[in-house]
């Protein structure tokens, strides 16, 4: 009962709103484009100024009730349909409010239950915790943790939360980055993916971030590969496979073998 009487307020606001805006503006600014249209007179804005000065006041006056009042109508169904639209769009921004906290929730739920064979925390990309700056071999760890998951079942490789669960956010991570914020940290991630792994393995990563605590976390949703994906690290291409809570580096023989115990 309270929503809809809540959305007959809404409308009711706008329909006042379109009648008034209407009636008492676009009423006496059409009476005076009118009357350069029947005049015959060059149009200018003083003069413009100086006729609506004049006939701003007729235009309220009984005689233009007509004009007035088919205005006002026409204000009025243009608000309802305002307010329509206004209560459509509220709806889906509930809808996806919901949607957003739902995830988030599930994040969390992730983050406690810690790491297993599907999920994988990671505390940053360039930022070493332990040195205290930057550190450009930490993107290769996150491209064999990237690769496993893609050579096995795929998972989620969560950003931004270390190995006991703890949550501490991409501060540190986004200072060392030229854009210092989510796009930017995406753009970073899919270069990593990308220089690592290949351009095709992009296609296969799906980038999202969430707000728990008040601080960003970044989740890498990993689908599994068709086709073997290798770590392509400077002097060695390397093949890994997520196994349990861990990723592991095969040798030829073995990603062999494993190869072919996958496609049976």
């Amino acid at each position: 009962m309270k929503k809809a009487m809540a959305k007959i307020k809404i409308i009711f606001i706008h329909l006042l709103l379109g009648a008034g805006i209407f009636y008492f503006l676009v009423h006496p600014f059409t009476m005076v484009i009118y009357w350069f249209e029947f005049s015959n007179t060059p149009f200018s804005f003083p003069l413009f100024q100086q006729v609506l000065e004049e006939r701003f006041v007729e235009s309220f006056t009984f005689d233009m009730r007509g004009m007035g009042g088919l205005l006002t109508l026409l204000g009025g169904f243009l608000g309802i349909v305002s307010g329509l639209f206004w209560i459509n769009l509220k709806k889906k921004d509930e809808i996806i409010g919901t949607q957003q906290r739902l995830l988030v929730r599930d994040i969390e739920e992730l983050i406690q239950a810690g790491e297993n064979e599907r999920v994988e925390f990671k505390s940053s990309i360039r930022y070493d915790y332990y040195r205290k700056s930057t550190n450009r071999d930490l993107e290769v760890i996150i491209a064999k943790t990237i690769t496993g998951f893609m050579n096995a079942k795929g998972g989620k490789l969560i950003i931004g939360v270390d190995d006991e669960g703890n949550v501490l956010g991409l501060e540190k991570d986004y200072k060392t980055l030229k854009h210092k914020n989510r796009d930017g940290y995406e753009r970073a991630v899919f270069r990593i993916i990308s220089t690592q792994l290949g351009h095709e393995a992009c296609f296969s990563n799906h980038i999202s971030f969430y707000s728990i605590n008040e601080k960003d976390v970044c989740v890498v949703d990993i689908e599994p590969s068709e086709k073997p994906i290798y770590v392509n690290d400077t002097e060695n291409t390397t093949f890994y496979v997520r196994t349990g809570n861990a990723t592991y580096p095969l040798t030829v023989k073995e990603a062999v073998n494993y190869l072919e115990n996958r496609k049976q």
